[in-house]
């Protein structure tokens, strides 16, 4: 409570309270949001997010209410901890979380150890549906490919192509 007879103690606390800050604003603090939002494979996203962003929350919520304690108990003691934190959350991010920058999700499936293939699975029901109901004859995109090509020159010999069986 009287800063002129604690005045080095007081500028040592501010001087941790901003390497926390610029340590927490280049390490964990924007990876965590990052890191959620790219390691669940396609078909997991969303509820993964979610439970990845409550749990941030939550966590912050818990250094909130927990540091004042923290600070009566430890003084600063405190600062030098938080301040390690963020240094192995650096390391953390630098060392061993994997670039993801211009990875297809594919890429990205395997980067983080997902082998089931679920967004290839995906993206060809999704292209299945678009198939049926002829999104991509309507696009233009399957033009170029040789089995509309098939289908170009039965139609033009008159034959009606075989039908597609569709579930």
């Amino acid at each position: 409570d009287n800063w002129d007879a604690h005045r080095a103690a007081g500028w040592a606390a501010v001087v941790f309270i901003w390497i926390f800050a610029i340590g927490f604003g280049f390490s964990w603090g924007p990876c965590a949001w990052i890191v959620v939002a790219e390691v669940f494979p396609l078909g997991l996203r969303a509820k993964g997010v979610s439970i990845g962003a409550s749990s941030n929350w939550l966590n912050n919520f818990a250094v909130a209410m927990s540091t004042p304690d923290f600070v009566t108990a430890a003084s600063y003691g405190v600062y030098i901890f938080l301040g390690m934190m963020c240094v192995i959350g650096a390391l953390y991010i630098y060392f061993l979380t994997p670039e993801t920058k211009g990875r297809t999700l594919d890429e990205m499936d395997e980067l983080f150890g997902d082998k089931s293939g679920r967004s290839q699975a995906d993206a060809a029901v999704l292209e299945q549906a678009m198939r049926e109901v002829g999104l991509l004859d309507a696009a233009g995109i399957e033009k170029g490919s040789p089995k509309h090509e098939v289908e170009e020159s039965e139609y033009a010999h008159g034959e009606k192509p075989a039908a597609q069986h569709t579930a």
